[in-house]
């Protein structure tokens, strides 16, 4: 360990130092403060420059010529499998990660091979397709069940939770809103003290709200969303989303006062006037600041005339 610990550092201090840097523990890390290489000619100075395609190609030949030193090989590895998650090459990273825990001499070795690979498979589950090195289409569904089966095995590491919070954001993302979902109610039953809960918390509620097609289709998404918003606001006073959560939850009041502005313009323009007056009257009982809430109170009194006008066994229902 002695000898790769070195290894590392020789490598960190290779002429990557511009533009990218790498270091064991965080792969590439974008360095605003010096210059890229003109001209690149180490898979070192490719990384620093950017190409992170060019480095990662460079870096496997570095790891297949050095296949009879396990150490060196083992730094290559990591390097090519960083230069392709850096270059969002997500597939090639997963794959390369694969290789670096299979060459892993320790469990931290293993456990960093791993956690990269989570980012990997997010970033796949975000970005779609890809192809494998036999041609194979992979996408967003078998990225997605990789990272699943990758965090159920390692539950307990210290960046498993936020990974799964990053998880739920690449699948709202990727349009897979009910997926998304289930992420951030799995974090919130399993983890409800954690740090990340109430931004767990809001970001359900926006995926429930993006679920919510209209007001000819369904309403449990909107007002769901409207529940987990006001749940974000009730539990997270000083919140960093206070001001966010305020506007989703006056977005999702004029939707629902919509739909029973809707259901009440439906009743009236069938003199079914008790009907009628029971929207009216949601609409001013559940979303009394809204728009709707303003138009409601002045058919009001009309309707209830119409109402106190109907025979008595309609006005009663029966």
């Amino acid at each position: 360990m002695a000898r790769l610990s070195l290894l590392l550092t020789l490598f960190a201090a290779l002429p990557a130092a511009a533009g990218w840097t790498w270091s064991a523990e965080d792969g590439y890390v974008e360095d605003l403060m010096t210059p890229t290489p003109a001209d690149p000619r180490t898979a070192d100075e490719y990384a620093a420059a950017g190409a992170f395609g060019t480095a990662a190609q460079r870096f496997r030949v570095i790891a297949t010529a050095a296949k009879d030193d396990p150490e060196v090989l083992r730094v290559a590895l990591l390097k090519m499998s960083d230069a392709w998650l850096a270059g969002r090459f997500w597939y090639e990273a997963w794959a390369g990660y694969e290789i670096c825990a299979t060459y892993a001499e320790t469990h931290a070795e293993r456990r960093r091979a791993r956690r990269f690979q989570v980012d990997a498979l997010i970033l796949g589950v975000e970005e779609g397709a890809s192809f494998d090195w036999f041609g194979t289409v992979r996408g967003s569904r078998w990225a997605e069940n990789q990272v699943k089966d990758l965090l159920n095995a390692y539950a307990y590491e210290d960046w498993s939770v936020s990974a799964r919070l990053r998880l739920a954001q690449a699948l709202l993302a990727a349009d897979r809103c009910d997926h998304a979902v289930l992420e951030y109610e799995w974090l919130l039953t399993d983890y409800p003290d954690s740090p990340f809960a109430p931004t767990a918390r809001y970001r359900k509620g926006e995926a429930l709200l993006s679920q919510y097609q209209g007001k000819s289709y369904d309403g449990e998404p909107l007002e769901n969303a409207r529940r987990e918003f006001r749940r974000y606001l009730d539990e997270n006073p000083e919140g960093d989303r206070v001001d966010a959560a305020r506007a989703r939850l006056k977005d999702t009041d004029e939707l629902g006062a919509e739909r029973d502005w809707t259901a009440y313009e439906h009743y009236r323009h069938l003199k079914r006037w008790r009907s009628a007056l029971f929207y009216l009257r949601q609409v001013l009982k559940r979303y009394p600041g809204t728009e709707f809430a303003a138009r409601a109170a002045e058919e009001l009194a009309g309707v209830e005339a119409e109402v106190r006008a109907l025979p008595e066994q309609k006005r009663s229902g029966r």
